[in-house]
């Protein structure tokens, strides 16, 4: 590379410098004339012209005050925070100028930072400002809005003193306070403390409000009283004496003590109005209306009750002679029946014990009546004795009834039992026949046993059966001993005539193997001898099936299958 090449670049590389050293100065100084015309327009500001609209108008008070804060602040904004961001763009312009570029953008970051600050606080100083001018017109406005409230609710309590009652005194006072509020407030109106005559508005509007509210709910509170609770009241004494008249009785509750204490509580609250306490008046009123609706429900309650005792007396009565009359049915036919069966449940005594539980609730009901004759019975409570003597009626009637349906169940079960009598002697007969027709040799003791076991238990089933007195129980006992007995039998029958026949099977099917093998003459002469001379046809036919199968394997099961199907077609 040659001199020239070298010189060359060096140009390039200088003229590149100083464009963006050129660029960079330009972006500087474009920055720092954006601030200045942000600062411009923010000096263009209304605040100033509003504080010396504010400062001629006399102000005083809290008023004042806040003018003198809001100023206060403009003053700093202008003298100090104004000439801090003037320093500090000079300050930039200096730096760019002298091509110290980090400098100037470090200065102008300041500036900017601190001119957004300024522009936040003089937005609030114009908000400020702008709500302080407009709080006297405001004023204004609530103040003729509020007086005209203030007539109407004047015209009110002059026009309709009547509704009010008693309580047009405290009325009255309400609007001496308004009217002192109101003077006051153009006091502080024309002082020039805009701000405390804003605030005295405020305690204005609640306590015109609160006026109003009470002017509203004053007449109709005095006229729920008197045309719904005190006409509820003597509503509550005509009624009382009516009933009187007509013999009720209140055990424990003295009505009309208790109305003078309902209307002691509509006093109190007639007396709260009247002192504009609406809210402890009306919590008076609704203990009040709580308890006229239960003197209301305690009576009616009463008369409802006397509509049941006068509608169910009769047929309580009527219900009595039925229930006697069951009971007096139930002991003649435990009577009768005891004459025929031996009772396990004390019958006799449980229909005596009915009858002495019946004669109790009778006096109980005799008592009632007697009350009801002499006009001195409570009827709310004659109702609920008359309820509880109605269910145990039905209770002892139902009792009764178990007791006669149980017991007329017991003939039904004699005849069953003998019908199961002579089926048990069918049975039996038909397995003597079916052991009989297959003429064998001989049966064991153990089936002689079993077999004379049943036949005795018949004989005794029959006995029991013929008795004067007949025991169920026992009966019904004998008859699951007996059935489980023959069950058995049946079964042993079975086996032994099963066993029999295959065994003679067996034998024939293994004749034509009894010369071929000598094992099977002999297991042949074996089950011969199990057959006819031990009886013992199960281990005969194991004995001759084991010897086949050896010798023959499916010849067993081909005997089997061949018997089975005779016996199915009816053969045994």
């Amino acid at each position: 590379m040659t001199f020239t090449d070298i010189l060359f670049i060096i140009v390039i590389l200088f003229v590149v410098v100083l464009g963006v050293v050129y660029y960079f100065k330009t972006q500087r100084n474009k920055e720092i004339n954006e601030l200045d015309d942000r600062k411009a327009i923010l000096m263009d500001t209304s605040v100033p012209d509003h504080l010396f609209t504010l400062k001629n108008m006399d102000l005083s008070g809290q008023t004042k005050r806040q003018y003198e804060s809001l100023n206060a602040s403009w003053q700093t904004v202008t003298n100090f925070q104004m000439a801090e961001i003037d320093a500090t763009l000079v300050g930039a312009d200096q730096y760019t100028e002298q091509m110290n570029l980090v400098k100037a953008k470090s200065a102008i970051d300041e500036a900017r930072e601190i001119l957004e600050e300024v522009e936040a606080q003089v937005a609030n100083l114009e908000t400020g400002v702008e709500a302080l001018l407009e709080v006297p017109e405001a004023n204004r406005e609530r103040h003729e809005a509020y007086l005209e409230r203030y007539n109407e609710a004047r015209k009110s309590i002059n026009n309709h003193s009547f509704d009010y009652g008693p309580a047009i005194e405290i009325l009255e006072k309400n609007l001496q306070y308004l009217e002192l509020n109101f003077t006051r407030y153009n006091e502080l109106t024309s002082e020039g403390d805009y701000l405390e005559a804003e605030g005295m508005l405020d305690t204005i509007e609640a306590d015109l409000s609160s006026l109003e509210d009470i002017l509203v709910k004053i007449p109709k509170m005095y006229d729920t009283i008197k045309n719904d609770y005190e006409d509820s009241l003597e509503d509550l004494r005509t009624g009382y004496q009516r009933m009187v008249d007509s013999s009720y009785n209140f055990e424990g509750m003295d009505i009309l003590e208790e109305i003078e204490q309902i209307q002691e509580r509509l006093n109190e609250a007639k007396q709260q109005i009247k002192q504009a306490d609406l809210a402890d008046a009306q919590t008076e009123m609704d203990k009040a209306d709580r308890e006229i609706d239960s003197l209301y429900d305690f009576m009616e309650a009463e008369i409802a009750a006397k509509e049941f005792v006068n509608s169910h007396i009769n047929q309580l009565k009527q219900k009595f002679e039925d229930v006697q009359e069951h009971l007096r049915y139930a002991s003649i036919e435990v009577d009768r029946i005891e004459q025929s069966y031996i009772l396990h449940e004390n019958e006799v005594e449980q229909v005596a014990n009915l009858s002495q539980q019946l004669h109790k609730e009778l006096e109980r009901f005799q008592a009632i009546a007697h009350e009801l004759d002499a006009k001195e019975a409570v009827y709310t409570k004659v109702s609920d004795q008359l309820r509880k003597i109605d269910k145990r009626l039905d209770e002892i009637d139902k009792e009764q009834q178990v007791i006669i349906d149980r017991l007329s169940k017991l003939t039904s079960r004699e005849k069953e039992a003998k019908v199961n009598l002579d089926l048990f002697e069918l049975e039996l007969r038909n397995l003597k026949r079916d052991i009989e027709k297959h003429h064998l040799p001989g049966l064991t003791e153990g089936y002689y046993a079993k077999f004379y076991q049943v036949t005795d238990q018949i004989e005794h089933l029959s006995q029991q059966l013929n008795r004067v007195r007949v025991d169920m129980l026992e009966i019904e006992q004998l008859e699951r001993q007996l059935e489980e007995n023959l069950a058995k039998l049946e079964t042993m029958t079975e086996t032994i005539v099963d066993s029999a026949t295959l065994t003679e099977y067996m034998i024939q099917h293994s004749n034509r193997f009894r010369f071929e093998y000598p094992e099977m003459d002999e297991a042949i002469r074996e089950a011969e001898y199990l057959f006819y001379d031990e009886y013992q046809y199960e281990e005969s036919l194991n004995v001759i099936e084991r010897a086949l199968r050896r010798v023959d394997q499916d010849g067993p099961t081909q005997v089997r299958r061949m018997y089975h199907q005779e016996k199915q077609r009816g053969y045994y």
